[in-house]
């Protein structure tokens, strides 16, 4: 009896072995010795209104709640006072800027929408849905939550909590 494959497992089978051959290929070059680079995302200043010069930055009647900074977004919660909160965020890559309503959700995050995308920020990632589906996840690189302490980096303070 003769064997039926589908084309998916044809190509799977193929890919397999081209996958195997740039290991084995990979593992070669890797011996030698290579020079290292750590990416460092460059500092970016902030203050109480978020960052300096940057769209991601609250107007002069509000205060930064939250901000952060991811390898491809910058992003401020600002506080206007009477209880609003406002998303202020930038796209690294074309400087495109959003500045949408905010409310804070109840995992002590906060939320906007435009578009039919949920922004959800938190001190560790900002992450963008259309319903169920994931459109971005960045983790955030550096962030400062001004409602536990407004002198100190949230991934310092992390640190601090494992190191103690």
């Amino acid at each position: 009896m003769a064997e039926t494959r589908s084309v998916g497992h044809v190509l799977r089978g193929a890919l397999a072995g081209v996958c195997l051959a740039v290991t084995v290929g990979v593992a070669t070059v890797t011996s030698s010795h290579l020079p290292t680079a750590e990416a460092k995302p460059p500092t970016v200043p902030t203050d109480g209104q978020g960052y300096l010069n940057s769209p991601a930055r609250c107007a002069p009647n509000q205060n930064a709640v939250l901000v952060g900074r991811t390898a491809l977004s910058l992003v401020a919660i600002c506080a206007d006072g009477r209880g609003g909160f406002q998303y202020r965020g930038i796209r690294l890559a074309d400087g495109a800027a959003v500045l949408l309503p905010a409310k804070a959700l109840s995992d002590g995050c906060f939320g906007a929408r435009a578009d039919a995308i949920d922004y959800t920020v938190s001190s560790r990632a900002l992450l963008l849905t259309r319903g169920p589906r994931v459109v971005r996840d960045e983790t955030m690189v550096d962030s400062r939550d001004y409602r536990t302490d407004p002198s100190t980096p949230v991934v310092q303070q992390a640190a601090d909590r494992r190191l103690g």
